[in-house]
Order: structure tokens, then C-alpha cells, then sequence
């Protein structure tokens, strides 16, 4: 909790010392802080099962699905561009961790499928992250947790709104 403060003054600070700087500056910073610091979790957490980060992400997104996944699903789901899914989709299937099964009547697209090996590895590594990740939401309340996932989802479709057209106005 300490460290959290001290990078919240440190923001703060570092906001007071640009007159020109907007009063915002210092959280924008700390929460764009804190999302590299959440992406570096689990970047680490991939590389601690020997996997980039796209596979882990297609393990999650495949492991966790009641319904058949594809690529352009884990692609629009997930944010990753096609070509790095692909090149991850392909290091799995060399693996024999998925199987890229045909969907009928549609020759782009196919179900990203785990094989027996790739349910075990999903098993020993998403099972894990899974309830590690359901533990922190069950440390807050269920009004925490709303208010959270709605606030997340608004900043980004915010963000997303202001940033359009901003190229023309530079």
C-alpha cells in the first residue's frame, strides 16, 4: 500500500510541476501506470509457462468459452491484430496444444479446438490464473465489482470516442 502513495504523489507531483499540464495529468498517468503494471503480470505470468503472450490469451479465451472460438473472435475479443494471432495459432497447433477444425460452408474461417494436450495445459495454466483473478474480485463487493467493470468499460469507450479524429486537429 505504501508503494501505491508513493506512486500517487509521485503522479501528483509531477502534474503540479507543468503549469500547462491539465488537472487530470496525474491520474491519467497513474492509471495508464497501472495498466502496464497489470499487462506486465501477465506477460510474466506467460513467460512463467513458457508461452508469449498471445498463446496464453488463446488458451484463456478458448479454455474459458462455452461456444466454438475463432480466430477472428479471439482477434475482436481480445484485441490482438491477426497476424499475431495467427503466428501464435500456428506455434499451438506445431505443439499439438489446438486444432484448427474447417467450419463448414466458410473456407476463411475455422474453430480454434483444443486437443487433449491443450486441455491439459489450459487445465495447469488458466485454471490457476482463473482463480487467482475470481480471488481479487471476491476481495471486493459485489457493488465494488459493478461499479468497477462499468467505470473500466466506460474510460475505454471514452478514450476510444475523444481519440477519433485526433490526427486531423495535430
Amino acid at each position: 500500500m505504501c508503494f501505491v502513495r508513493f506512486r500517487i504523489i509521485l503522479c501528483l507531483e509531477v502534474t503540479a510541476l507543468d503549469n500547462n499540464t491539465d488537472k487530470y495529468d496525474g491520474y491519467t498517468a497513474l492509471l495508464d501506470q497501472f495498466d502496464k503494471e497489470l499487462d506486465d503480470i501477465y506477460h510474466d505470468y506467460a513467460l512463467r509457462h513458457n508461452l508469449s503472450d498471445a498463446a496464453l490469451w488463446i488458451l484463456y479465451a478458448v479454455y474459458g468459452s462455452k461456444a466454438e472460438v475463432t480466430q477472428a473472435d479471439i482477434c475482436n475479443g481480445w484485441f490482438f491484430s491477426r497476424q499475431t494471432i495467427n503466428t501464435a495459432l500456428k506455434n499451438l497447433e506445431q505443439q499439438d496444444t489446438i486444432e484448427l477444425v474447417p467450419i463448414p460452408g466458410n473456407r476463411k474461417s475455422k474453430h480454434v479446438i483444443l486437443t487433449a494436450k491443450g486441455k491439459n495445459l489450459a487445465r495447469q495454466i488458466v485454471a490457476p490464473l482463473k482463480l487467482a483473478e475470481n480471488k481479487v474480485f471476491a476481495a471486493f463487493s459485489d457493488e465494488e465489482n459493478q461499479l468497477f467493470i462499468e467505470m473500466a468499460g466506460k474510460r475505454c469507450s471514452l478514450l476510444r470516442e475523444f481519440l477519433k479524429g485526433t490526427e486531423k486537429e495535430l
